[in-house]
């Protein structure tokens, strides 16, 4: 959890208690399109996942994006 939180810090610019399952692009001014592609490509890298196209669009929050994960093996 705490390599998934460095990258949710330094893309979208929060701090760590403000990180939870519920962070959208409703929540998170900095979260936009190209935040969210730079995020999702960060996640693919560090965690040596690949992401199908229907989970990225799918995704409404970080607990989503955290069950594709999870479903790809990377624990928490």
């Amino acid at each position: 959890m705490e390599k998934l939180n460095l990258i949710i810090q330094k893309i979208f610019k929060i701090g760590d208690a403000d990180i939870n399952d519920e962070l959208s692009p409703l929540t998170i001014p900095t979260w936009d399109s190209m935040n969210y592609l730079i995020f999702i490509s960060e996640i693919e890298k560090e965690f040596e996942i690949t992401f199908t196209m229907d989970e990225i669009l799918n995704a409404r929050n970080l607990g989503d994006l955290k069950a594709a994960m999870s479903n790809k093996g990377v624990k928490f």
